[in-house]
């Protein structure tokens, strides 16, 4: 990936500039602010792929770049790109982190609620969208601690993520609980190890697999806040209550 962007960087040089520089004010009319060659810089680092957005970093004479989940940041000359965290150490913040949550959040908003598994209680103060496999021992354990994980107000939204493909037993047994007439009870007896109705039909899992390689997904169960924290494996009921509901409030404010 970054010998990738460094050398597209060297490629740039051999460009006409004029013909970029209108491709560029084309894409990003709004941000005037933003010196036109990080402009240009931006918009060639990764083949047919313009970044969602470029705007000032949060240090004094670079930018950042941002496509989905992946954040570079570029001098305002446009000679120097860096890739990797920018931590603050004085308040001991991953600044990159900030940006790489709008992106998270973005991607899981653009997944249909209607092709997941959900668990809602009547009163929902937060939600959490969780990649799960039946035959995950942790995705068991989270699973059999849903009713209090609901009763805190937690809407629990499971995606699929069959570890081993599609293709799989996993894969096979993940397309049968979305195809089910009743996915939640499904979804319960899959991970309580008794055996579900063998079904097919057209289920989201594919696009659930997309959205997780986007997110950096690798392995389950990996949770998804509101404000597009990961939790990466299993974390109690009482524990993962608090932190959903954290993440919503942050997101509100």
């Amino acid at each position: 990936m970054i010998l990738m962007l460094f050398l597209k960087l060297k490629f740039m040089r051999f460009l006409t500039h004029t013909f970029v520089l209108s491709m560029c004010f084309c894409a990003f009319a709004e941000a005037e602010d933003i010196p036109p060659v990080v402009l240009i810089v931006a918009a060639s680092l990764i083949p047919d792929t313009e970044p969602d957005r470029v705007e000032p970093a949060p240090v004094a004479g670079f930018y950042q770049a941002i496509f989905g989940t992946r954040v570079v940041y570029l001098s305002a000359d446009g000679r120097y790109l860096l890739y990797g965290d920018l931590i603050d150490i004085d308040k001991n913040l991953n600044l990159t982190e900030d940006a790489r949550r709008a992106g998270r959040r973005k991607v899981i908003e653009n997944l249909d609620e209607a092709g997941m598994v959900v668990f809602a209680p009547q009163d929902v103060k937060s939600t959490i969208t969780v990649f799960t496999d039946t035959s995950c021992g942790y995705c068991v354990k989270l699973h059999q601690e849903i009713a209090q994980t609901v009763a805190g107000g937690v809407k629990v939204r499971y995606v699929g993520f069959p570890r081993s493909g599609l293709n799989s037993s996993s894969g096979e047994t993940l397309v049968s609980v979305f195809c089910a007439d009743n996915r939640q009870q499904a979804m319960t007896d899959a991970k309580m190890g008794i055996a579900i109705e063998t079904k097919t039909c057209q289920t989201q899992i594919g696009r659930h697999l997309e959205a997780a390689e986007l997110v950096g997904v690798r392995g389950t169960p990996t949770i998804v806040l509101e404000d597009g924290t990961v939790i990466p494996g299993y974390v109690p009921a009482g524990e993962l209550v608090e932190r959903s509901n954290r993440a919503a409030e942050s997101v509100v404010n």
